[in-house]
């Protein structure tokens, strides 16, 4: 299915203006299918953090952004000992989390598949604890809480001040010398669904101008790989990786507010390994 990205962002403009995000979700399951797990495009994030985290021995793992269907942390759960999983708004949906169950269990046997029928059994199945509403800048655990930190295709949805609050909270709940796992998604995420612009195509815009297409709903923040890089270092967090990969050809058209002469500007993912002090 191809959608026209402005005609993409009005509906976007509509659905936050009547929180109508429940008919989203619906929407995305039956009709787009952009819900459904696809087991092969996700195995390659998952084996970065499985090997990310393979210097931890079972360790007690944290993640925001979890998503709809968790088959990353059903994927995980055979390596780590246990998963607390938040979103800022809840988004769980039982038949995605079946589904991509099922598929992952059919192609890896050492993941038994259990049908979940709700949260107990997801903890008792497979460990995974998940909660939401739950706001990842401001938690209720204690000080060195987990082991370890993992994110993917999130962090791009979070403005940057948002960003530093989380990472300041992860500083306090990580223990020290706990690592932080995180693959970012540094594409325009309107061309999944417009196969009429390039994968950078929103690079073209200020701030200004693209603000009009920026909504709540569908936020990016189209950070570039280098501004993570001097974010996670302002925050004093060791680098042990930090890998922008995947560069996609440069776009005729960039915006002033962009450094074109950084090397990394047109990368299209980012893998990060950090070690909390």
């Amino acid at each position: 299915m191809n959608i026209d990205w402005k005609l993409k962002s009005t509906a976007f403009h509509w659905i936050d203006a009547f929180s109508l995000h429940q008919t989203l979700y619906f929407l995305q399951w039956h009709v787009t299918r952009r819900s459904r797990t696809d087991v092969a495009t996700g195995y390659r994030n998952w084996l970065i953090h499985r090997d990310h985290l393979a210097a931890l021995e079972r360790p007690h793992v944290f993640e925001f952004g979890a998503g709809k269907s968790l088959a990353q942390n059903i994927f995980l759960s055979q390596y780590v000992g246990s998963q607390t999983v938040v979103d800022l708004f809840p988004m769980l949906n039982f038949d995605l989390l079946n589904d991509a169950a099922a598929k992952i269990s059919n192609q890896h046997p050492s993941i038994a598949y259990h049908p979940i029928a709700n949260r107990l059994e997801l903890a008792q199945f497979y460990g995974i604890c998940y909660l939401a509403p739950f706001d990842a800048a401001r938690t209720p655990f204690d000080d060195c809480s987990f082991d370890a930190c993992v994110s993917t295709d999130t962090l791009e949805h979070i403005p940057e001040d948002g960003i530093v609050s989380i990472f300041k909270e992860l500083r306090r709940i990580v223990a020290s010398g706990g690592l932080i796992s995180a693959v970012i998604d540094y594409s325009d995420h309107y061309a999944y669904t417009d196969r009429t612009i390039g994968p950078l195509n929103y690079l073209q815009y200020s701030t200004g101008q693209f603000s009009q297409f920026n909504h709540r709903v569908h936020y990016q923040n189209r950070m570039r790989h280098h501004d993570y890089l001097r974010l996670f270092r302002s925050l004093n967090f060791k680098i042990i990786k930090a890998e922008g990969v995947d560069a996609a050809p440069r776009p005729p058209l960039i915006s002033d507010e962009f450094d074109r002469k950084e090397p990394s500007l047109c990368a299209l993912k980012g893998i990060f390994l950090l070690q909390n002090p």
